[in-house]
């Protein structure tokens, strides 16, 4: 396995990884907020809208007017980031595949554990069926994207109600509460180590299919789902087990590994070539599973 110049790059300017520490986690949040904060090369779009969804903040991305939407589930181990870290990747999702979108900013763990995360991006995937054409977006056909621990909720939400999304886009998704992480796969984006601390603070002693969907009982009941997967991250082999598992449960799945790549390289398009190709990948696939639906 061999890492891409551009992650080599990438894992150099991270350095030595490290375990978080509960206490350290306001620092980091407010560290990596005001870093995305001082970024100025966002994207403008036709509308950047904060709203309420039935008591959970949101963000609605709009390219234009009566474009189809999609809820946006961010990463960051159920403890980190929020609506401003991932603000400069989701203008470009939305400016690049023409779809807009509906981050959820979720209550995050420690302080609030599972089921508070997967309950908000519930309430905010019942209020954007009931609210899109209110703010001129089209939810007929509703995807949910989500990357890392945010595409763990998205796919727990199709466990909770498999008919709230119309279809899964899951990027290096964590499925397995349970599951071997080989830290064979770590790199300075994410260890073995570091995942097992985020599983602690989410869902510490948890065998609920909600938390590990891999899990499920009734996999066939799961939606349209697109999995990719990067080659050098812990969660590789649990998330191309969850699409091998839909895949034989009669789940229309399309899924690939991304060579040469480590975790997190989906949000970040100024860096990686990968990105911005597998974000024009995912919107064609989104835009051909609409079609076939509507």
């Amino acid at each position: 396995m061999t890492l891409h110049p551009q992650s080599v790059a990438f894992l150099t300017d991270l350095g030595e990884p490290t375990v978080p520490d509960a206490d350290q986690v306001p620092a980091v949040r407010a560290q990596a907020r005001a870093a995305a904060l001082a970024a100025t090369d966002r994207i403008g779009l036709d509308a950047v809208l904060d709203l309420d969804a039935d008591g959970v903040p949101v963000r609605l991305y709009r390219p234009a007017l009566g474009a189809p939407v999609a809820l946006y589930v961010h990463g960051g181990g159920w403890v980190l980031h929020d609506l401003e870290t991932h603000d400069a990747f989701c203008r470009h999702l939305a400016h690049r595949t023409g779809w807009a979108l509906l981050a959820v900013d979720y209550r995050r763990a420690p302080e609030h554990p599972f089921p508070a995360p997967l309950d908000d991006v519930e309430t905010a995937a019942r209020w954007l069926r009931q609210h899109a054409r209110a703010h001129r977006v089209d939810a007929t056909f509703l995807p949910g994207i989500g990357d890392s621990s945010g595409a763990n909720l998205v796919a727990g939400l199709s466990v909770r109600d498999a008919s709230l999304l119309d279809m899964q886009v899951l990027l290096y998704p964590a499925t397995d509460r349970a599951g071997d992480l080989d830290p064979a796969l770590d790199t300075p984006a994410l260890t073995a180590a570091q995942m097992a601390w985020f599983w602690r603070q989410y869902a510490d002693g948890s065998d609920s299919a909600e938390v590990s969907p891999l899990r499920h009982d009734d996999l066939a009941s799961t939606p349209p789902t697109v999995v990719v997967t990067a080659e050098h991250d812990v969660l590789r082999d649990q998330g191309e087990a969850y699409a091998s598992a839909l895949s034989a449960a009669g789940v229309p799945v399309s899924a690939w590994r991304a060579l040469g790549v480590p975790h997190s390289f989906w949000r970040m398009p100024e860096r990686f070539d990968l990105s911005r190709a597998t974000v024009l990948a995912v919107g064609a696939l989104m835009d051909a599973r609409r079609t076939a639906h509507l």
